[in-house]
């Protein structure tokens, strides 16, 4: 079975590749950014703006929907097991929808929205001066830890069933966006 090929048909083209949902992430970012700025703004003139770090938690559980709607789509599909034991024609008459993914990227790139330009900007209003270029590098370093620590899900996914691997995920993310929430108040005071 190779997983490096899937086979998807949009109705009016086919597609051969994963890498075609590469430009998925992007077109969303482009696309999405001015509509959250957009509400951004429009929260602001009634007065009901949530606080930079308040968007980041939100940001953190939009995150953890995306691990969560992974999770339950997961269901669905059969084991591993039951997939290392299906013919060709077995697995080609699964196919997936594309849609998954595009959805995932969708949830995923506005809870990206929330968290990387408002927490990199948070970053630099709070740092003092002389620190900001330091505390700058600090969020992205973080960013990149974040990262390289995502090889526990490549672990996972040979291991664990699949929906306990998106689990872990949603956990992570969801814990992340509930010590940000407790971290609201102190943020909101450093921040004035």
């Amino acid at each position: 079975m190779n997983l490096d090929v899937i086979n998807i048909d949009l109705g009016f083209t086919s597609i051969k590749g994963a890498e075609i949902f590469q430009s998925v992430n992007p077109i969303f970012v482009v696309t999405l950014t001015p509509l959250i700025m957009w509400l951004f703004g429009a929260l602001k003139r009634k007065d009901k703006e949530p606080s930079t770090p308040m968007k980041i938690a939100i940001g953190m559980g939009i995150a953890s929907l995306a691990y969560l709607f992974l999770m339950v789509f997961s269901f669905a599909l059969p084991s591993k097991e039951a997939l290392a034991g299906m013919s060709a024609a077995e697995l080609e008459a699964m196919r997936v929808t594309p849609w998954v993914m595009v959805i995932l990227y969708f949830i995923l790139t506005v809870a990206e929205l929330f968290i990387s330009p408002l927490g990199l900007s948070f970053v630099s209003k709070v740092a003092p001066p002389h620190l900001q270029g330091l505390m700058q590098g600090c969020w992205l370093a973080a960013t990149a830890v974040g990262n390289s620590l995502l090889f526990i899900g490549g672990l996972l996914y040979t291991s664990v069933p699949i929906w306990s691997c998106w689990l872990v995920f949603a956990a992570a993310t969801g814990l992340s966006m509930i010590v940000m929430l407790a971290m609201v108040r102190w943020l909101e005071r450093v921040a004035r």
